[in-house]
């Protein structure tokens, strides 16, 4: 068989077993493109990992169906590996068919602890080599030197200079591609056997992109200041400029590397100190050589050209868009800091790529999106209710994040996380930032989305609460008692941030206790506080009260981090008190327009800008008769008594014409949102 999905796809040819339990411990079947497949041969998939939460769901939406003869044919899959299928409840086993999926069955010839440890979806890669491998079983290292070269192209006796290690820090943190860390130590030991290589610094460089990226910034300063005259290598300030680089950025096969690292914002281009000359044509690439805003309007082009040949395919997967949503992110914020200096010609086809972009990823998203509340969140949360799971997994794995506070910034969207990390880099604070983003609950209402954050769970487990987020203090605690944490030591603050106006601008000379709340003090100081949850409502209310779009929120985004500096101090006073920090949000926002408000009187339960939600499905078609382009929200995840009516498009809820900025609908700004790691920077 050409592709290792056959091999289980074969058993779900036909619906024709009500009832199939597999043992699934190495979660092949949550794979994306194998789980729509599967979903589309007319099965549903449910996860036996919670009881309470399985028996719930069970009952309602199946066993109640059964019994009034409606045929849903069902997959139970139980995915703790030391776990045997016998271990399902006794009513399951006497009516389901049982099979059994796993990794040695696949490669029975690699070893499996290595094999495990790869994400589903390389898997392709590797089943693809390994049919032409016809050799002895493999242990542990020649299974990790294997992976190495058939799925991520490292061969590591082909690395032998400086510039063949550049050239791979350089491909792994373009593309975002890297091997688990198990794998990679065997790499970093077979590097270091090499004495050329042995202490080089790039080998403390493999893991983490924003390390590198900063590295590769400071070389490209070393690499200028190295073409200049020994007299002008001094600062202002009498600092002098380091004019050696210790990698060969100019070299001709990196230089394309950095061009697009520069356009996508990833390295910032530098303004050269008086005196100083560029005379190789190609340099300039990094260099600023007209007015700043020149400078964005022309990247903004070139940005604007590879996204619009870059966007995903209907058959992408989740992490596509994800990569792709950071690099909009950045166009978005260039759209706006440089409205003066862009084309005609350009503002037109930014209007029309965003339209396209929006309609292919509600497209994506619509069938796409069931494979993804389950997806496996070790490595990192895909959707937000995976968070407090992965924080649990950090906590256990890293003793030094006992302390963590999880800031949630409501409304936030990627753009405006990058105006935040702008703010921070201008005042050089010295903390280190890992930028992630994952995938907020649809419809991206406040009340389930954010919800879904603190109780960990799917919308559909807090069925009597979807309305409101009264409980979220409740289902923070109820989750981290359940990992063993005391009560006394979780805390929770929200509707915070937002009462300032009584200081004065420019928050310099205000001590922090002057602009954080008492409570939030009160928590962070707790010596026996271990998990802080805290709600920061200032972007929400900016949002919902702009008229001026996005570049409005981006104004009054920017004055709110520096006038007062709030979430600045708030991140200070936490790292100084020995937490880490990870902050996100519950949905993004977009600005929109107006087609109409629908004419229902009382008829509908929840009456927002971007999405409707009823209780009645009457009331939710003679709704969609009022907006045929309007979009039926497939009731994913949430309880199953209600139905969402979304505005297409661009399009909100509004009188006609009428623009403002909201969210509650599946744009790629309101459902992809940024997770951010933030600690104190190690002191070399």
């Amino acid at each position: 068989m050409p592709n290792w999905r056959d091999h289980i796809l074969q058993h779900f040819t036909e619906p024709t077993h009500r009832l199939t339990l597999v043992a699934d411990p190495d979660s092949l079947l949550l794979e994306e493109r194998l789980l729509a497949t599967i979903r589309a041969q007319g099965f549903d998939l449910l996860p036996f990992d919670d009881v309470v939460a399985f028996r719930y769901t069970y009952e309602a939406n199946y066993r109640r169906h059964w019994d009034d003869e409606q045929s849903t044919p069902l997959v139970v899959i139980l995915r703790l590996p030391e776990a045997s299928l016998q271990t399902l409840p006794y009513d399951l086993l006497q009516s389901g068919r049982q099979l059994c999926f796993s990794l040695p069955e696949l490669f029975p010839r690699l070893s499996y602890p290595v094999v495990k440890t790869l994400e589903p979806a390389h898997l392709q890669l590797l089943y693809e080599a390994y049919q032409h491998y016809d050799g002895p079983e493999m242990g542990d290292q020649a299974s990790k030197a294997f992976i190495l070269r058939h799925v991520f192209s490292t061969t590591p006796d082909a690395i032998n200079t400086q510039l063949d290690l550049f050239k791979l820090l350089l491909a792994r943190h373009s593309h975002g591609k890297l091997p688990p860390a198990f794998i990679d130590d065997f790499l970093q030991a077979k590097l270091r056997e090499k004495p050329v290589l042995a202490q080089s610094p790039l080998l403390g460089l493999l893991r983490d992109p924003a390390e590198f990226f900063a590295f590769l910034q400071a070389e490209w300063a070393a690499f200028l200041a190295s073409t200049q005259s020994p007299e002008l290598l001094t600062r202002e300030n009498g600092v002098a400029y380091i004019a050696e680089p210790t990698v060969l950025v100019a070299h001709p096969e990196i230089r394309g590397y950095l061009h697009t690292l520069f356009v996508e914002g990833k390295l910032k281009s530098i303004p050269l100190p008086t005196g100083w000359r560029i005379t190789d044509e190609w340099a300039k690439i990094g260099v600023i050589t007209q007015s700043p805003e020149v400078e964005e309007a022309q990247r903004f082009g070139e940005l604007l050209e590879q996204l619009k040949n870059t966007i995903p395919a209907a058959d992408a997967s989740y992490k596509d868009w994800l990569r792709f949503a950071a690099l909009w992110a950045e166009l978005v914020m260039l759209r706006r800091q440089t409205p003066d200096h862009l084309t005609e010609a350009h503002l037109r086809e930014y209007e029309t790529l965003h339209l396209t972009i929006e309609m292919q990823f509600a497209d994506w998203l619509l069938g796409r999106y069931h494979t993804l509340p389950n997806q496996p969140y070790h490595s990192g949360p895909v959707m937000g209710h995976h968070i407090p799971a992965y924080l649990a997994t950090c906590r256990r794995q890293s003793p030094e994040n006992a302390r963590i506070a999880l800031i949630v910034v409501d409304g936030l969207a990627l753009d405006q996380w990058l105006i935040i990390r702008e703010v921070w880099q201008e005042q050089a604070q010295p903390w280190a930032v890992q930028t992630n983003s994952l995938f907020a609950w649809a419809p991206t209402l406040t009340s389930i989305a954010r919800q879904a954050i603190f109780a960990g769970l799917p919308p559909y487990l807090f069925p009597d609460s979807w309305q409101t987020t009264n409980k979220e203090r409740k289902q923070w605690q109820r989750f981290w008692q359940q990992q063993g944490v005391p009560l006394t030591a979780i805390g929770y603050a929200r509707n915070l941030g937002t009462t300032l106006a009584h200081l004065s601008s420019g928050g310099q000379g205000v001590s922090d206790g002057d602009i954080l709340e008492l409570e939030v003090l009160r928590l962070i100081e707790n010596p026996r506080m271990q998990m802080v949850g805290l709600v920061i409502n200032a972007v929400d209310n900016i949002m919902h009260g702009m008229q001026l779009g996005t570049a409005g929120m981006h104004q009054q985004l920017r004055q709110w981090l520096t006038d007062h500096q709030y979430l600045t101090k708030l991140v200070r006073k936490l790292l100084n008190e020995n937490f880490t920090i990870f902050l996100t949000a519950d949905h993004g926002n977009v600005a929109v327009k107006g087609i109409g408000r629908p004419k229902e009187g009382a008829l509908v339960e929840t009456r927002g800008q971007r999405a409707r939600i009823y209780t009645d499905p009457a009331f939710l078609d003679m709704a969609r008769q009022q907006n045929p382009e309007a979009v039926v929200w497939p009731n994913i995840g949430l309880p199953s008594e209600i139905g969402v009516l979304l505005a297409p498009k661009l399009d909100a809820f509004l009188d006609v014409n009428v623009q403002a900025v909201c969210h509650g609908g599946i744009a790629l700004e309101e459902v992809i949102v940024p997770f951010i790691q933030i600690t104190k920077k190690e002191v070399v």
